[in-house]
C-alpha cells in the first residue's frame, strides 16, 4: 500500500456519519458537541482531557495523530472526534483513540458506523495488520463497547498515566488483527443496520 496513504488524514462518509479532517473552523461545532462535563473524564491528565476550545483543536492539530472530526451526515451537525495514532506502515499498525461523542449520539447507527468505517480505512485501504485500541479501565462504559464491536482484551498497563484528579490509570489494552476483521466487521455492519431500523 502506498505511503501516502499512511500520511495523509483520511475522508470517511457511511450513511449516518462523516469522518474528515478536523480543522480549526470545527472548534465552536465540538465545543457544542461537548455536552456533558464528564465526557472527557476518563482521558489522561493534559490538554486532551480539557473541553474544546481554540487552543485544544491547535494542540491536536500540532500532534502527530490524524484527528478527525466525526458529523452527523444527514445535518452535517458535529458530533465528536477521534484519531489515529502510533501509526507504523512498516509493522502494520494503528491505534484508534482520543475518541469522545456527544450524548445524543452514543448508542446510535453513528457511533457503531464511525468505528466500521475506521476499521475498514485501517485494514483496508491501509491494509495494517493490527488495530488497538486502549481504555482507562475504570471507564466501565466504553470498556463495554470496545468489546462490543469485537475487539479483544489483550492485557494491563499499570500506572499507565495520571488521571485528572492524580490518580494513576491502568490503561486496558484492546485489539482487532487483520484475521479478526471479517467476523468483526460483519458484526459491526449488522449493528448498523440494526441500529437504524433496516
Amino acid at each position: 500500500m502506498s505511503s501516502e496513504f499512511w500520511i495523509e488524514t483520511p475522508t470517511l462518509k457511511g450513511a449516518h456519519v462523516l469522518l474528515r479532517p478536523t480543522t480549526l473552523d470545527d472548534v465552536e461545532g465540538l465545543a457544542a458537541a461537548h455536552d456533558e462535563p464528564d465526557t472527557l473524564m476518563f482521558f489522561p491528565y493534559g490538554i486532551d482531557s480539557e473541553p474544546p476550545s481554540q487552543r485544544t483543536v491547535e494542540h491536536a492539530l500540532a500532534s502527530v495523530r490524524q484527528t478527525l472530526t466525526q458529523s452527523d451526515a444527514t445535518s452535517g451537525e458535529i458530533v465528536g472526534t477521534t484519531s489515529l495514532y502510533n501509526m507504523s506502515e512498516l509493522h502494520g499498525r494503528v491505534t484508534v483513540g482520543y475518541t469522545w461523542i456527544s450524548s445524543r449520539a452514543r448508542g446510535s447507527a453513528i457511533n457503531v458506523e464511525s468505528k466500521l468505517l475506521l476499521l475498514e480505512h485501517i485494514f483496508g485501504t491501509l491494509e495494517a495488520r493490527r488495530a488497538e485500541l486502549n481504555v482507562d479501565d475504570l471507564n466501565v462504559r466504553s470498556r463495554a463497547a470496545v468489546l462490543g464491536i469485537g475487539a479483544r482484551e489483550e492485557g494491563a498497563l499499570r500506572q499507565h498515566a495520571r488521571r485528572r484528579d492524580g490518580t494513576w490509570r491502568t490503561t486496558m489494552v484492546y485489539g482487532v488483527t487483520a484475521d479478526d476483521w471479517p467476523q468483526v466487521r460483519a458484526g459491526l455492519e449488522r449493528r448498523v443496520a440494526q441500529r437504524s431500523g433496516n
